[in-house]
C-alpha cells in the first residue's frame, strides 16, 4: 500500500509539474505574441533596430535588421527624429543631405535638406536613355524629389541659377513588374499636354496594387506604396494627400512623404471612391458582414477620426433592391454597385453601375432622399420610381455601366453639367432577364465597338437632361475614368490598357498604352505641387 501511495504521489506531482510547464509555456507564448505585436509600437525598440546609413554615393538609406511595417505612426516619428539628428550638421545647396525614401511611401523619391531656403530653386533628373525630368521648387529648406528611374544611375542637379549641385544616384529597382516607360502615340492635335503626372490607380489587381506616376513622356517617375489595397483617388488638401493604404484604412501624408495620420474605418471596407466635403471624407464602402455590398456611404471626420454611416441605398431604393437576384456562387448581393460620387452643395450625385443609373441624393448627411434618377425608363420597369425619372431631351442612348460621374457648375444652381465615362457596357447580373433593347450598340465584357465621353446638361427646373457633348473613346466594359484638367480631357480606358489626353475640340493630343494582364482601374492626372511648393 505504501508503495502504491508513493507511486500515486509521484504521478500527481508529475501531473502538477506538467500543468505548470504548460501554463508557463502558454504564458510565454502569449507574451511572445504580445511582444511581436507591440514591438513596432515601441519607439525605443524601433530606435535600436533602425539606422540611417550613408552608401558609397553619399546617399543615406534606411537600414533595419527586421522586416518593419512602414504603416505605423511610431515608425514614422522615429524616422523623422533620426532625420532631425542628421540635420544638426551643416548643409547647403552645395552640400545637401539626401536620403532615399526615408518614410517608405515613395519608392522612387529622395528627401533633400538644403540647410536654408533659396530663391529661384529648381532641380533636374537626367538618365541615359530617358528624357530629363525637371521641376521648380518653392522656398523651403527640405523637399521630396521624384523623377528617378529605378535600377539606373540618375544624375541629380539642383540649382538656384548661381550655384549648381550635381551628383550621381543609383536608384533601387522596384519590386513589381511594371512598365518603366509606356508606349506613347501622338494624336492629331497640336495642343500641349497639361502639366502633372498621370496617376495609374489599381494596376492589375484590387489589392496590393501600388500607385504609379507617369510623366508626359510616359516615363515612370514615382511609385506610391500601399499595404493591401488599391487606391481609387488621391485627395489633396492644405498641402497634404489623403489616400487609402488598405481597404479599411486611409492615411494623411505630408509633402515629404511622412505619414502624419492614419484613419481606421472599422467595420467598413472601402471601394471605388471618396471625396472631400469640408473637414470630412465621404466614402463608398461595404459594410462587413452584410448580405449586400457596394451600397453604403460613410463619412470620416478628419479631425476626430469618427466614422458615421450616412446612406444605405437599400433604404432609398428598396424596390430596385428587391428586384435583384443573388447570382450562383456569390455570397453577397451586388445589386446597385456604386462606383463614384460627386458633391453638389449638401447633396451627392452617385453612379450606380449595376443599374446603369445616375442617382441624385439630397441632404445626404441629415436627411438623405432621392431627388431624381437618370436612366432609361426600361431600367425602372416594375417599380414606382417613374416620378423620379428625369426626362430625356434629344435622341441619344443612355449610359450603360458608366463611371466617373463628375459635377461641373453651370449657368445656375439648377442648371449644370455632369461628365462621365459611358462604358456602353450592357450587363446587369443581378437581373438576368433584363433586355437591353433600348441600348443599341452596347458591348460585352470582352468586346465592344466604342465607349464614350458624355456630358449631360441637367435642368432641375423642368426635370430634364440632354446630351451636351460626346466623344468616342477606347472601349472599356468596366473600370475607367474621365477628368477635366484645365481645358483638356484626360481619359483612362482600363480594359483597353490605355490612357489619353484630348484637347477642348475632342482631338487626341497623346495616348499612352501600358502593359497589364487585366487593366488599371482609373487614371487621373494630378500636379503634385504639394511636393515642390
Amino acid at each position: 500500500m505504501e508503495k502504491i501511495r508513493k507511486h500515486k504521489k509521484k504521478i500527481l506531482v508529475g501531473f502538477l509539474i506538467l500543468i505548470v510547464l504548460v501554463c508557463a509555456g502558454f504564458g510565454g507564448y502569449k507574451y511572445y505574441q504580445y511582444y511581436q505585436n507591440t514591438r513596432f509600437e515601441n519607439s525605443n525598440w524601433l530606435n535600436r533596430h533602425i539606422s540611417l546609413t550613408q552608401n558609397d554615393e553619399g546617399i543615406y538609406e534606411v537600414e533595419t535588421d527586421e522586416d518593419i511595417d512602414i504603416f505605423n505612426l511610431v515608425y514614422q516619428a522615429v524616422i523623422e527624429s533620426k532625420i532631425n539628428d542628421l540635420k544638426n550638421d551643416d548643409y547647403s545647396i552645395e552640400n545637401p543631405l539626401i536620403i532615399y525614401n526615408p518614410y517608405g511611401t515613395g519608392s522612387l523619391s529622395y528627401y533633400v535638406y538644403l540647410g536654408e531656403s533659396y530663391d529661384n530653386l529648381s532641380y533636374k533628373v537626367s538618365t541615359d536613355g530617358y528624357a530629363d525630368y525637371s521641376h521648380d521648387l518653392g522656398d523651403n529648406k527640405e523637399y521630396q524629389l521624384v523623377g528617378f528611374i529605378p535600377g539606373e544611375t540618375n544624375t541629380l542637379s539642383i540649382t538656384d541659377g548661381n550655384i549648381t549641385f550635381e551628383t550621381e544616384i543609383t536608384t533601387p529597382k522596384i519590386e513589381e513588374d511594371i512598365d518603366i516607360q509606356v508606349e506613347k502615340t501622338d494624336g492629331d492635335s497640336d495642343n500641349e499636354l497639361t502639366d502633372g503626372l498621370y496617376t495609374v490607380l489599381g494596376h492589375d489587381k484590387n489589392y496590393e496594387a501600388n500607385i504609379y506616376l507617369y510623366d508626359n513622356e510616359g516615363i515612370l517617375r514615382n511609385e506610391l506604396v500601399l499595404n493591401d489595397y488599391r487606391a481609387d483617388r488621391i485627395i489633396f488638401d492644405d498641402g497634404y494627400m489623403y489616400y487609402p493604404y488598405e481597404s479599411r484604412g486611409i492615411m494623411k501624408v505630408d509633402s515629404l512623404g511622412k505619414i502624419v495620420e492614419m484613419y481606421d474605418l472599422g467595420k467598413y471596407r472601402m471601394h471605388h471612391d471618396m471625396i472631400l466635403d469640408g473637414n470630412k471624407l465621404v466614402i463608398l464602402v461595404d459594410e462587413v458582414g452584410s448580405d449586400t455590398k457596394e451600397d453604403v456611404i460613410i463619412t470620416l471626420d478628419l479631425e476626430s477620426g469618427d466614422v458615421k454611416k450616412v446612406v444605405d441605398m437599400k433604404d432609398l431604393l428598396p424596390e430596385l433592391y428587391e428586384k435583384a437576384i443573388l447570382p450562383e456562387d456569390n455570397e453577397t448581393l451586388d445589386w446597385i454597385h456604386l462606383n463614384c460620387l460627386t458633391l453638389k452643395g449638401d447633396d451627392l450625385i452617385l453612379s450606380a453601375r449595376e443599374i446603369s443609373t445616375i442617382v441624385y441624393v439630397s441632404d445626404y448627411e441629415t436627411n438623405p432622399t432621392i431627388k431624381y434618377l437618370i436612366t432609361d425608363e426600361s431600367m425602372l420597369e416594375g417599380t414606382s420610381y417613374d416620378d423620379l425619372l428625369y426626362d430625356k431631351t434629344g435622341d441619344f442612348v443612355d449610359t450603360a455601366g458608366q463611371h466617373s460621374v463628375t459635377y461641373i457648375p453651370g449657368e445656375s444652381d439648377s442648371e449644370y453639367y455632369l461628365i462621365m465615362f459611358n462604358n456602353n457596357y450592357g450587363s446587369i447580373v443581378t437581373r438576368p432577364d433584363f433586355e437591353w433593347t433600348n441600348y443599341p450598340g452596347v458591348g460585352t465584357y470582352e468586346e465592344g465597338d466604342t465607349s464614350y465621353f458624355y456630358m449631360y446638361k441637367i435642368n432641375e427646373d423642368d426635370g430634364t437632361y440632354e446630351l451636351e457633348d460626346s466623344l468616342e473613346i477606347p472601349y472599356s466594359s468596366i473600370v475607367s475614368s474621365v477628368q477635366f484638367v484645365d481645358d483638356n480631357l484626360v481619359v483612362g480606358s482600363g480594359m483597353d490598357n490605355s490612357f489619353g489626353e484630348y484637347d477642348e475640340s475632342g482631338d487626341l493630343i497623346s495616348q499612352f498604352r501600358y502593359g497589364a494582364k487585366k487593366y488599371a482601374y482609373r487614371v487621373f492626372k494630378y500636379s503634385f505641387d504639394n511636393w515642390f511648393n
